[in-house]
Order: structure tokens, then sequence, then C-alpha cells
């Protein structure tokens, strides 16, 4: 279930990315992925920061998840 729930994350956030929303929280997933238990997203989301395929990027006050190539507030779009 890990890897197919990483997948998910990974395919949401991707899609968002694309749509101009490149930060999203866990909550966003969660509430997009709602089948799925709150600590399996966490351990899910964890797993793929330490692959490289996410990172963190936080405001100060929120941390959020983007893809590695996404910088907010650049204007660009991740590939």
């Amino acid at each position: 279930m890990s890897d197919e729930l990483q997948q998910q994350i990974l395919e949401f956030v991707q899609k968002r990315t694309a749509k101009g929303k490149g930060l999203n929280s866990v909550r966003d997933v969660a509430k997009a992925l709602s089948d799925a238990s709150r600590k399996d997203i966490r351990v899910a989301v964890t797993a793929l920061i330490d692959a490289e395929e996410l990172k963190y990027w936080s405001s100060g006050s929120t941390t959020y998840l983007t893809l590695p190539d996404y910088e907010p507030g650049s204007g660009e779009e991740a590939e």
C-alpha cells in the first residue's frame, strides 16, 4: 500500500503544480486522499522526501510540499 500511496501523493502534487498551485500542505493531500489515514500519508510523504521526489518548503509559519524543481514566487512552473 505504501508504494501505491506514494504514487497517489506524487501524482496529486504534480497535478496541482501543473494547475499553478505548487504549494501543497499535508492537509491538502489528506483531503484529496480521504481513504488513507493521516499517519499513512505522513509516512509516505517522508519516504518521498527521503527519495528526493518531493521537498519541504516553509513560509516561516506554514510548511508545504513541493516538487524538487519548483521555486515559489519565481513565476515558473515545475517541469
